[in-house]
């Protein structure tokens, strides 16, 4: 792991990420989506050929 991090460029790519990380969690923590706009069936999926 400290080979990893040697650099300075190693150091910040992976800062970037834990914050991308964490960001995408919170976000979807705290966005929530009304109920009115969920559809009330589930997925419908239509096949061409019958395997």
């Amino acid at each position: 792991m400290r080979k990893l991090l040697a650099s300075e460029r190693s150091k910040w790519i992976f800062i970037i990420g834990v914050v991308a990380i964490g960001v995408g969690f919170t976000a979807k923590n705290v966005i929530s989506y009304p109920t009115e706009c969920l559809p009330e069936k589930g997925l419908e999926e239509t096949r061409l050929i019958d395997f």
